[in-house]
């Protein structure tokens, strides 16, 4: 039995409590009126991306300040971009993948440099500071321009493009000779250079420009009259500086898809410089400083980092690895005065390391012995155990094991033959 079944009131004053008990679960919500307005702020930023909208990407911040202020929002700037962002995640939504026994249009890759950068979408180039990633943008640029069919190996597509470069992180005192060493600018006098063909646009630390609304929209306004055009982008971290986002979050990711969105018209292509974390060995995609959702953001990655100069610090040789939507590379390379020289590869790198791990594992008479058959082999001669007694000092048993032993450790080859007194074993060194 209740408190009010056993009050003492009459049947209709019993009624009323119990309606002003339940009186807010008997009586409708009212609905939130910023909720209302935040759904309908929403709902109008949705309309941005879909295929038919008819307000431009550089046009959607002034519609949403407007629209906003009609509704009766305040809005700040940032606030007004991570609306966007929010839109656009909300639009890309969850993907579906492909069903089987469908006809599915496998993209082309068209590439700038073949194997490293993409054409007419986004490159990440990212390596720890000081590891020569913005020298080896502008050498490759200069290759390029100069007419040359490749560099480091791999093949240039087609004619050098109009150069913009997005130089926010260095001073021009810092550029100046950099692009003067590689012959994109000449020097006038001890105050002034002259940029050259192909760079249409540069941007530095004391002219600086930044991946906000009115940083894209210089940007789109250039991009017009320049497609086609190659971006170098240095870097991304100074660009968004003032957007005051956390490379930690997954949001770092948002200015880099709204340049795309802005770029991709004009057929940009876009190389973005970013600084690395310190994780050793990491792969290209872990190697880039902050959140993945920069990494996942991208076409292309590649990474720049030391070979080996923890374990040898004379050792000057760069690693390159990319990592993307195609065939990865791996590349080892080294910068002399004039540029970047191509070393060889990580599988002949590797290979090395074996054959001078081997070596030092060799016993005092197999050196001996392979030291002979190598000088003898540049002579275009073969050496016989004969050989190794007469030379060497070697009984016949010695000199046939010691050989046998470098065979199978893959140093020398040994060729059977035969004379007047039976089979015999002729030596050379394995090419």
């Amino acid at each position: 039995m209740s408190y009010l079944d056993r009050a003492p009131l009459p049947p209709e004053r019993k009624l009323e409590a119990l309606k002003d008990a339940f009186k807010e679960h008997l009586e409708p919500v009212k609905p939130d009126p910023m909720a209302e307005k935040l759904l309908q702020l929403d709902e109008e930023v949705d309309k941005f991306f879909l295929p038919d909208s008819i307000i431009k990407p550089t046009d959607r911040y002034i519609y949403i300040r407007d629209f906003s202020k009609a509704i009766g929002i305040k809005l700040t700037e940032k606030e007004i971009h991570q609306k966007l962002w929010q839109g656009r995640k909300r639009f890309e939504g969850v993907a579906e993948g492909f069903d089987p026994h469908t006809l599915l249009e496998v993209p082309k890759v068209d590439w700038a440099w073949d194997g490293l950068w993409r054409s007419s979408t986004q490159n990440l180039l990212v390596s720890l500071p000081k590891c020569g990633k913005t020298t080896l943008a502008i050498d490759a640029i200069a290759h390029w321009h100069r007419g040359n069919s490749e560099f480091l190996g791999h093949r240039f597509i087609g004619k050098c493009p109009k150069i913009i470069i997005i130089g926010t992180d260095m001073a021009l005192s810092d550029w100046s000779p950099l692009l003067c060493r590689f012959g994109l600018a000449k020097k006038i006098d001890d105050d002034h250079i002259e940029l050259l063909d192909p760079i249409v646009k540069l941007f530095t630390a004391d002219t600086p420009i930044h991946l906000d609304r009115d940083g894209l929209e210089n940007l789109v306004n250039l991009a017009a009259d320049n497609v086609g055009a190659l971006w170098l982008f240095d870097s991304y971290s100074k660009l968004t500086a003032p957007l005051g986002l956390q490379e930690s979050s997954a949001e770092i990711a948002y200015p880099m898809q709204d340049l795309n969105e802005y770029l991709s018209p004009y057929k940009a292509t876009q190389v973005i410089i970013h600084h690395s974390g310190k994780q050793k060995g990491a792969s290209p995609v872990m190697a880039s400083r902050g959140s993945t959702s920069l990494t996942a953001a991208v076409s292309q990655i590649i990474s720049l980092k030391w070979f080996n100069r923890e374990e040898d610090r004379n050792d000057k040789r760069l690693l390159i690895e990319t990592e993307g939507r195609s065939t990865d590379v791996s590349l080892l390379i080294s910068q002399e005065s004039q540029g970047f020289i191509l070393e060889g590869t990580v599988e002949e790198e590797i290979e090395k390391q074996k054959y001078n791990e081997k070596l030092e594992n060799l016993t005092d008479n197999q050196y001996e012995v392979l030291e002979l058959i190598t000088t003898s082999s540049k002579e275009g001669i073969e050496i016989t155990t004969k050989d190794l007694k007469e030379q060497l000092g070697l009984s016949s048993k010695t000199a046939l094991r010691t050989c046998r032993a470098l065979v199978k450790k893959s140093f020398i080859l040994e060729r059977v033959g035969s004379n007047d007194k039976g089979k015999i074993s002729f030596f050379k060194l394995k090419p």
